[in-house]
């Protein structure tokens, strides 16, 4: 299978950013500094007409909910966020294993959505006839629970994939007041390579709004001003509103502002942020399928993280932006801020290079930070084993709901409020393969993930173990070995009860 090398995606990149960017020039090679440079500043958009709430409507009434969700975002790029990092991580509540239950953009946003696994959503993969939003059940989901519960409720960015397919044209999904989605049917072939950075179109409660290539529409920042005026809008009343941005997804097209950002310099190695999965040498102990995969230089991961990291800035900006309007609007002591990704993203990590549907921890493990410093004390949490399908049970008893039947998740309330709480143990994995790309030939998987183990069965009959204290990086695979036969077996057993569920 032929793969498509980074650095010609990047080289497309720059063309088609031509009219704003000046194109990438002796970028491969010099190590670079992925810090911030000293002139760098935190764009705000501002909220218009703020207003201030009342007294009584910060007392009587359950929190707003903002949900942050970026796409593709590797856990630890999140060091390379300002704001996110002084404010969110240092302020909020920070769960060092937030683990998404299939790492594929489509099922994960089905179960956020519904708290469900794929296998009970059925939204196995990105498109018919096996996902897609045509296939998405969406009369129960959190945001017709919220509304009916007296919230107001709003969706800014990407919804789940294959939106533009659902019949009729111009279909607002039930339980959202404001609909703000981008659509890609629109996109032609010469203006696949800006996506939803430049030169897309917008589903606006049902009506196709064109955004053309113009600096002041990044798609970005024009997602992060509906949001915050969406704040000044719903100061009065409670109100849930996911913000969901398409980057840092490629292809990483950064802000105007954000150009020379992670320019080169000698002050930093680039080896500091391979993960020593990088690479992987001996492969003898992976799945068959590896053998299809191919080491990548470090210039061609570097080149691609650079762009990445400057897409993120925006998102960055983002946040600055979003907790700006909740001082100004007083709302900033009664709304709870989730940030995550939908699912992580490899960076050469086992020889993948720019892929999610991995049982691995580059696949699966991403940034996930609950925000809401006067309500829950900040802290790293390192022991707890949490999850994108925790978020629609958390949600609707932050709003006084109790979740239906049918959630799989758990709500993380009583985690946050009391560190000692009883919490599962393990979680389940699951992958199908996609239609196309890596995906394609990495073989149906169930694994199941504990806070120090992680087992994985493929229907291929192939099996990996990995002791995750001891080797975090998953490099030896102990399936199948004498010494770990009991711990192999446990797993196996609860493996097949978490697949019942």
């Amino acid at each position: 299978m032929k793969r498509i090398s980074p650095v010609l995606i990047t080289i497309l990149i720059a063309v088609s950013f031509l009219t704003f960017c000046t194109p990438l020039q002796n970028e491969a090679v010099p190590p670079i500094n992925f810090s911030p440079p000293a002139e760098y500043t935190t764009t705000i958009f501002d909220v218009d007409a703020p207003t201030n709430a009342s007294n009584e409507r910060l007392e009587n009434t359950h929190p707003n909910i903002i949900f942050i969700m970026t796409d593709d975002q590797p856990y630890q790029t999140v060091e390379y966020m300002p704001t996110v990092k002084e404010e969110l991580l240092a302020k909020g509540v920070s769960f060092q294993n937030g683990i998404i239950t299939t790492p594929l953009c489509g099922p994960s946003r089905a179960s956020i959505l519904t708290g469900q696994y794929a296998h009970n959503h059925e939204i196995y993969t990105n498109r018919m006839p096996m996902g897609g939003a045509v296939k998405f059940d969406d009369t129960s989901t959190v945001a017709t629970w919220l509304q009916d519960a007296g919230y107001e409720t709003g969706f800014f960015g990407k919804y789940i994939n294959s939106y533009d397919e659902v019949e009729p044209e111009g279909y607002v999904p039930p339980g959202w007041d404001e609909w703000h989605v981008f659509l890609q049917k629109n996109l032609t072939e010469e203006k696949a390579g800006l996506h939803f950075f430049f030169d897309y179109t917008l589903s606006e409660n049902g009506e196709p709004v064109e955004y053309p290539k113009k600096q002041d529409s990044y798609g970005t920042d024009v997602i992060t001003k509906k949001a915050v005026n969406f704040i000044g809008e719903n100061s009065d009343e409670p109100f849930f509103m996911v913000v969901s941005y398409f980057a840092p997804h490629s292809p990483y097209i950064r802000a105007p502002r954000h150009e020379d950002t992670f320019r080169p310099s000698t002050g930093w190695e680039w080896n500091s942020y391979l993960s020593p999965a990088f690479n992987e040498d001996n492969i003898r102990d992976k799945p068959d399928y590896l053998e299809t995969l191919y080491p990548y230089s470090g210039g061609e991961i570097e080149i691609t993280v650079r762009q990445m990291l400057r897409s993120l800035l925006a998102v960055d900006d983002g946040v600055a932006s979003i907790l700006n309007a909740l001082e100004k609007t007083g709302l900033n002591e009664n709304t709870i801020i989730v940030y995550i990704s939908d699912n992580s993203l490899t960076t050469g990590d086992h020889r993948f290079g720019f892929d999610k549907n991995c049982p691995y921890e580059a696949c699966i493990l991403t940034p996930f930070i609950v925000y809401a410093p006067d309500l829950y004390a900040p802290r790293l949490d390192t022991e707890h084993l949490v999850a994108n399908i925790d978020l629609a049970p958390t949600f609707a008893e932050l709003a006084g709901l109790e979740s239906p039947s049918t959630v799989d998740g758990l709500s993380l309330v009583p985690l946050l409020e009391n560190t000692s709480a009883t919490w599962r143990e393990e979680i389940l994995i699951e992958h199908w393969p996609t239609e196309e790309g890596v995906g394609s030939i990495v073989p149906e998987f169930y694994a199941i993930r504990s806070t120090t183990w992680k087992y994985v069965e493929y229907i291929t009959g192939e099996k990996e173990l990995y002791d995750l204290v001891n080797d975090p990086y998953e490099l030896n695979n102990l399936a199948n070995k004498r010494n770990y036969r009991d711990i192999q077996t446990k797993l196996e057993e609860q493996l097949q009860i978490l697949k019942q569920q």
